[in-house]
């Protein structure tokens, strides 16, 4: 088995293709908006469009080239129980159908971070989260751009910088001059990728292993379908209540975050918006339930080979076993090993150019909104079409400086939304879910859960146990399987692995699973998989739980004493509809435009009409009162005129 595959001509050519269909679509609306050069019209697609391709897109945002190499490696490494957050996932678009798509769609914002301070009535408060919420964004993109470029760089010989610029220009580009109507429509199309590239491996590969029952029956008899894990220590990875709990925590932090809220202010009614979020359960279970099978076909694969390729040293990151298998099983079809670094690119573009896209929103609107407000529309745009430029060149950056940060891509990513997203989503359920919590609770709340969830995770990266793996396939046909003498040739001789070929015996693949402690001094030993310090143990599966639990019930508590008060002043509209009727709060005035946003944008037309109208009577009026005062003035001053002609006569 080589190291590396030579991609064919047929393969590159996919790959182009695959990543002009977004610079194209960029394009399209470029031209067809050029007309329409309005900050809400670049931002939210003039609050108008349509439900499917939003519904798609707002899919395949957070279901990245993150997920297409994290998940089967992390079932291909530690089991099949990984799987069950999406069991989670599901439950969170259940939750947002009932509280937050009637709430954020009432109310036609352009961030998120709008309704903080419209509830709290603390702009600081909405400061403070909104930095919270681009970091995470900005070092989720710099994840998910790396991604999928070390995956490329170890199975295909692709450069790193050449993946990262790729990704980046092109992502960039098509956002900048298309805004967010190319965003979601090449989400659209991606999402399409995606689920073929998927299926393509994974029927390729169970044929060559000989169809699925023999996939089930290999991980089976290798201990990869264990769902008896039902441990409550927060410590252990991967239990039933840790991925069903805290992937429904996650993602309800994910369903609370600006691009989420972006494109359900997009939509045209509040019934399309609901309708999203119920595709996308089914959407989120047919796609997890696909990550499950790629993961153990590849396992599957590489036992019937006898070779995994990370102990034969083929590989020097776990991370890259998908796109490694992926290439090497479709390389004997042509264009199908181009076509999966489309899915790849695509997986990554879509999550990066919905990113910028968020950026630029709340820099727009929560920074310089006043700012921008001396400027005509047609300039604020241009402006914030130089952001997202910014953002994406930022972005690039930082995904090299990624390259440093080590372990399971599914691990960092959800990491950074569980540790970030959940003080936020504590503080913003708080608000909508009861009336009578205020800004100091908040902030002191979501100060202390932001640094208590930072202070775990990152101890949990130095000093946190490690995890062991199930033992992996063997290695002892990692020779065998270089049948010319060019595989030979891009075998290892140094590095990861390496001394495996050499002993070309089973037993040396279980170096990585049974090495499980290190000598220290002449007396000591060090387990890497014993529990240490409890905090730093904590699996990062209950980082979105602990962070957004610190944060809502910070906020409530420390809201009691001041709770007449401010109750009093509580704008029902801000409240969870299923909680006004909890807490017996007036319904606010409804009106066609809480369930339209045609309805909302033709209100505003006739207000500025009537305001328009408003101010033509008035200048009228002052017209008509001016020409009434000179008349008055020309006709005293002919009477004085003819009295003075008149002479004694006029007596």
């Amino acid at each position: 088995m080589a190291g590396q595959v030579l991609l064919s001509v047929a393969d590159y050519v996919v790959t182009v293709i695959m990543l002009l269909v977004p610079l194209g679509i960029g394009v399209l609306f470029a031209f067809k908006d050029a007309k329409k050069a309005t900050r809400d019209e670049y931002l939210l697609g003039g609050r108008q469009m349509s439900m499917l391709p939003v519904t798609l897109s707002l899919f395949v945002t957070f279901q990245s080239a993150i997920s297409v190499m994290g998940v089967p490696s992390d079932i291909y490494n530690y089991g099949v129980m990984f799987i069950f957050v999406y069991g989670g996932f599901c439950i969170s678009y259940v939750i947002g159908y009932f509280t937050t798509v009637p709430l954020m769609f009432s109310l036609h914002l352009t961030s998120v971070y709008e309704y903080l301070e419209m509830r709290y009535r603390s702009r600081t408060l909405r400061m403070f989260s909104m930095g919270i919420g681009m970091f995470q964004t900005l070092f989720y993109m710099a994840i998910v751009q790396l991604t999928p470029a070390l995956a490329l760089q170890a199975a295909a010989g692709i450069p790193l910088w050449l993946s990262v610029a790729i990704i980046g220009v092109i992502g960039t580009v098509y956002t900048t001059i298309g805004g967010i109507k190319s965003v979601i429509w090449t989400d659209a199309f991606q999402c399409a990728v995606m689920l073929v590239g998927v299926l393509s491996i994974l029927i390729t590969g169970s044929t060559t292993v000989g169809g699925m029952s023999n996939v089930i029956n290999i991980c089976q008899e290798k201990g990869r379908l264990d769902f008896s894990r039902t441990s409550p220590d927060l410590r252990e990875r991967n239990t039933w209540m840790a991925t069903l709990i805290g992937g429904t925590f996650m993602w309800l932090a994910n369903l609370c975050n600006q691009s989420t809220i972006q494109r359900i202010s997009a939509m045209k009614t509040v019934k399309d918006a609901k309708n999203s979020y119920i595709i996308n359960i089914l959407l989120t279970a047919i796609y997890g339930t696909l990550l499950l099978l790629v993961g153990l076909v590849v396992f599957a694969y590489f036992e019937y080979m006898r070779c995994d390729p990370y102990d034969g040293g083929f590989i020097t990151n776990r991370n890259q076993m998908v796109p490694y298998f992926a290439i090497h099983a479709l390389k004997d079809a042509p264009g199908m090993a181009g076509f999966f670094m489309a899915t790849l690119f695509s997986g990554s573009l879509s999550t990066l150019s919905s990113g910028i896209n968020a950026l630029a929103a709340n820099t727009v609107e929560d920074i310089l909104k006043r700012t921008l407000s001396s400027y005509s529309e047609a300039v604020a745009t241009r402006i914030t079409k130089v952001i997202v430029c910014v953002y994406g060149i930022i972005i690039v950056g930082l995904a090299y400086a990624a390259n440093t940060v080590k372990g399971p891509v599914s691990q960092i990513g959800l990491s950074v939304i569980g540790g970030c997203g959940g003080p936020i989503l504590g503080v913003f359920m708080a608000g909508a879910a009861v009336p009578w919590v205020n800004k100091r609770a908040a902030l002191i709340a979501q100060l202390s859960a932001i640094g208590f969830t930072v202070w775990i995770s990152i101890g949990n990266q130095i000093y946190g146990r490690k995890v062991k793996i199930l033992p992996p396939p063997p290695t002892d046909m990692c020779y065998a399987n270089a049948t010319s003498v060019s595989d030979l040739a891009l075998l290892p001789h140094s590095g990861v692995g390496a001394h495996n070929i050499s002993v070309m015996s089973s037993s040396s693949s279980n170096t990585v699973a049974t090495s499980s402690s290190v000598t220290v001094g002449d007396d000591q030993i060090l387990d890497p998989y014993a529990f240490g310090f409890y905090l730093y143990d904590i699996s990062y599966e209950w980082y979105a739980v602990i962070g957004t639990v610190i944060s809502f019930f910070g906020t409530v508590l420390l809201s009691i004493p001041g709770k007449a008060s401010t109750l009093s002043k509580v704008n029902s509209k801000l409240i969870f509809p299923i909680s006004r009727r909890y807490w017996s709060l007036p319904e606010p005035h409804h009106t066609p435009a809480d369930e339209s946003n045609i309805d909302a944008i033709e209100n505003l037309k006739l207000s500025n009409l009537k305001i328009n109208s408003f101010k033509d009577t008035e200048f009228s009026l002052e017209v008509n009162q001016k020409k009434e005062v000179e008349d008055n003035k020309e006709t005293e001053s002919e009477k004085l005129l003819s009295n003075q002609d008149n002479g004694p006569n006029s007596k």
